[in-house]
């Protein structure tokens, strides 16, 4: 199941967006593989918020570095004391400028090969990137975006690049708090 995912992550494209720890997360409107919209932040308003996202293929095997610890700790809840948490959690593969047309052949795709106990977790963007780069200051294509938000939206804690036990730690003592 986690290997189909992940090669249809493989194939796509997005963006990423890098805010400062204290904002409020931009609103971004993204579609899941059901058609089903969702409001980013208002629509995971009260209870915290793990958003993982890449624009590149240069960044897919960081961000594919994410996708099962992820996975494990959140959804699946597999380790010991994985029940106390209860967050939303989304990859967002998202396609801008020219790589637009190719989000529905990759939802297709991803419909036809994967499990669909993961459908609920990706949410694929469509649009303009300009927005998020004014307003966010984006960085290096060249790496995946992590960034957990508050039960408010609000940016609580952010970080690029490889998964690493020391940053699910870091965003553990955040969750726990």
């Amino acid at each position: 199941m986690m290997k189909v995912f992940i090669l249809s992550l493989a194939m796509l494209s997005g963006t990423v967006i890098c805010a400062q720890v204290g904002d409020q997360f931009p609103m971004l409107i993204g579609q899941k593989i059901d058609g089903k919209a969702v409001d980013l932040p208002e629509g995971t308003q009260g209870k915290f918020t793990l958003l993982g996202m890449a624009w590149s293929k240069k960044a897919e095997p960081a961000f594919e570095s994410w996708i099962n610890p992820v996975y494990n700790k959140f959804i699946a809840k597999t380790g010991m004391m994985d029940d106390v948490y209860d967050i939303n959690v989304f990859f967002i593969p998202m396609f801008t400028g020219v790589k637009k047309g190719a989000m529905d052949d990759v939802m297709d795709k991803m419909k036809a090969k994967s499990s669909e106990e993961i459908f609920p977790y990706v949410l694929f963007y469509k649009g303009e990137l300009e927005p998020y780069e004014a307003s966010l200051k984006l960085e290096n294509k060249e790496f995946p975006y992590i960034f957990l938000l508050d039960k408010t939206g609000k940016i609580v804690w952010k970080t690029k690049g490889r998964f690493s036990e020391d940053k699910m730690f870091e965003m553990e003592q955040i969750i726990l708090k």
